[in-house]
């Protein structure tokens, strides 16, 4: 076919978008719409390769696999091999095991399946994964099963069939996508089903433009364009894709493949030296990067540096030059006289995949080849592997109004019940085992449930969809519990400002939380929430919470409040172990305490309002705050003192610091109080 050095051009506009989307630039909030246009591109390559050799007669389905594999396999090859060493000496087991799977599915050419099932593409965790990106690959390689049967079952009926039900499967694909963004997000945004459409439209361009001359046009050349860079900076993480919005970068690519034609503004710009020389080493690019920013990521105990971050984006450049050079071209133009046949070149292949996927399944060995990590990095992950069993039993989170009280497993032991009960959420579940313990051990009875994701009252409802009504309906058991029985006291632990601000904690270090926004409103407002950041939304839901309060306090119960709980941001198991993998000490870690009471200002300022003789206020940022440490919040002293589990949920030895305050406020007030309200 005829060489076109404006398509040469277009790569370069796909690929970089995709790193600099990748490498956390936040101007290219929309560059994943890169991995689009390459949809499109290949579509139109590929269909233009196949449809012009069957013209000839000269089309066989070995030969199209056999220039698939020069041009696709030697430098992913490559690729992975190179990440092997850095994968043992850097991941932690979990990862370990992620990316020894994703090897066999890379090989097998199903990896888009392996990590739609595994997380969200836009996951902290996906991060993370080197081989993350080929996903795309996958969809291309499937693609390339089905489309050359297809074409070669239409040849026969002429060239008006063949393009009509290549836009008839273009348009069932779309109708998918439109559907699969709504219906299933993350399967839409990975399976062919809802990508086939962006190839197949490059594959109507391509038979639109068969033995013909392509047309010139500065006005649709250029909306094409504009709608291709308006994708990359106007989009985010938040836009459903594909979907119809999806429609702009990929009918922009459409528009440029058929009217950017020579003489035009966006031919001549797209033709220029430096952007034909990217997109000749994109496919070598676009492998490089995931895996040098992965590995960065997973190297550093926090967010890399912006300077990191450009040095690894210049060192993906330098590292694709030499690829293409040494290893694309080589194989590509058949210059390696052992592999210059098709079937030594499918067999080579093979025989290469085949060893891959036999290290894939020794990766997944021993829960990760946990042997490799020190004595103090296996200490912290079992930390975070086993977290207290009574929160499995006692945290619930199917909303379970007609709970069958009380659930003996969440009641310290050898007794019918408790005149004293934990309620809340995570928080207060995480806290659950260690309670239980301490109560026991104190002669006192405890009876603890939670549920997940509710802040401990009915009359409220939250934004996550799992749990989006549950939470009134299982406090309203509960209550119906306490008021039905002899309780006394009322322990509350929960996660309270979450649900005023509804975002993931950010400790301003690098660690973030991974938590997508869950915030709550009042259950009578079910259907007109107010937004994440409404704060009519934020003065309701903390009006709520004063008056569940003051309302219990007002029918006799006694309060046991603890505020709320430090959150941590990155996850300290994780940390640690990735520190003494690396030989960094960071005992004892910690976050910035005034970053705490920023995130926590109008918790505080609220309930510091409460007063009450049968109120007793609990501070853990008196216990984890300013005390081992002047002016940060403690996550943990060492390996065999770690306070959390994950980034904000407490340990048993986190719990166990506030057990005691909270076992003596007990005593106080059942001292001071006679009988049960």
């Amino acid at each position: 076919m005829q060489h076109r050095p404006e398509i040469d051009g277009l790569r370069a506009v796909a690929v970089v978008p995709v790193i600099l989307f990748h490498a956390g630039v936040a101007w290219f909030s929309g560059g994943y719409v890169g991995v689009d246009v390459f949809f499109v591109i290949s579509g139109y390559l590929i269909t233009t390769i196949i449809a012009t050799a069957q013209d000839k007669g000269a089309f066989t389905i070995l030969g199209f696999y056999e220039r698939r594999a020069r041009r696709i396999m030697p430098v992913l090859f490559t690729v992975i091999l190179c990440c092997l060493p850095f994968a043992w000496a850097w991941m932690l087991p979990a990862q370990m095991t992620s990316f020894a799977e994703s090897i066999i599915a890379v090989c097998l050419f199903v990896s888009n399946v392996l990590f739609w099932q595994e997380s969200g593409y836009f996951a902290a965790a996906a991060e993370k994964q080197p081989l993350l990106h080929t996903w795309s690959l996958a969809v291309e390689e499937q693609y390339y099963v089905v489309f050359p049967l297809l074409l070669m079952g239409l040849h026969r009926y002429g060239a008006r069939v063949r393009f009509a039900t290549v836009l008839l499967a273009a348009l069932v694909s779309f109708a998918l996508a439109v559907y699969g963004a709504v219906a299933f997000p993350n399967a839409a945004f990975y399976l062919p089903h809802t990508r086939a459409w962006e190839l197949l439209a490059g594959s109507l361009c391509a038979l639109l433009l068969l033995k013909r001359p392509q047309p010139g046009n500065n006005v649709l050349s250029l909306i094409g364009i504009v709608a291709v860079l308006a994708g990359m900076f106007l989009y985010d993480e938040g836009t459903p894709f594909p979907s119809a919005w999806t429609v702009a970068p990929v009918g922009g690519t459409a528009l440029i493949i058929l009217f950017a034609g020579p003489g035009t503004l966006v031919h001549r710009c797209l033709s220029l030296r430096l952007l034909t020389g990217i997109g000749l080493i994109s496919y070598s690019l676009y492998l490089w990067h995931q895996p040098l920013f992965a590995f960065a990521r997973i190297r550093s105990l926090t967010e890399p540096t912006p300077l990191v971050m450009t040095i690894l984006t210049i060192a993906a450049v330098l590292l694709a030059i030499l690829s293409w050079r040494f290893v694309e071209t080589p194989f590509r133009t058949g210059r390696i006289t052992l592999l210059a046949s098709g079937p030594r070149i499918l067999g080579a292949t093979a025989a290469v995949a085949a060893i891959l996927m036999a290290i894939g399944a020794v990766g997944r060995l021993d829960e990760g080849l946990a042997f490799r990590l020190p004595p103090e990095a296996l200490a912290a992950l079992d930390v975070q592997a086993h977290p207290d069993p009574a929160m499995a039993t006692c945290l619930f989170d199917k909303g379970e109004a007609t709970l069958p009280h009380p659930v003996r497993a969440c009641m310290t032991p050898d007794i019918d019940k408790s005149d004293t009960i934990m309620i809340g959420d995570s928080h207060a579940g995480a806290i659950t085992g260690e309670a239980l313990r301490a109560f026991t051990a104190a002669g006192l009875d405890l009876y603890a449930l939670s549920h997940s994701s509710c802040a401990g009252f009915s009359g409220l409802v939250v934004s996550n969809a799992k749990y989006r009504l549950r939470c009134n309906s299982f406090f309203k058991g509960v209550e119906d519990y306490i008021a039905a029985n002899d309780i006394r006291t009322i322990i509350m632990v929960s996660r309270w400002s979450l649900y005023l601000d509804g975002t993931a904690f950010d400790n301003g270090e690098g660690g973030i939380e991974a938590l997508k926004p869950t915030y709550a409103d009042l259950y009578a407002r079910r259907d007109d929430m107010g937004g994440e950041t409404d704060p009519a939304r934020k003065d309701r839901v903390l009006a709520a919470f004063l008056a569940d309060i003051r309302a219990y306090l007002d029918h006799g119960y006694n309060v046991v409040l603890v505020y709320p709980i430090p959150e941590a941001g990155w996850n300290v198991p994780d940390l640690l172990a990735r520190a003494a993998m690396t030989g960094t000490d960071v005992e004892p870690l910690g976050t910035s305490a005034d970053r705490y009471r920023a995130r926590n200002a109008a918790v505080i300022a609220a309930f510091d309002t409460l007063e009450h003789p049968r109120l007793v206020k609990i501070r853990p940022d008196a216990i984890f705050c300013d005390s081992f440490v002047a002016a940060r919040c403690v996550n943990s002293l060492s390996t065999d003192r770690i306070f959390y589990f994950d980034d904000d949920h407490l340990s048993d030895a986190g719990a166990a610091l506030l057990m005691q305050p909270i076992i003596d406020a007990v005593r106080h007030l059942t001292a001071s109080t006679t009988t049960a309200p």
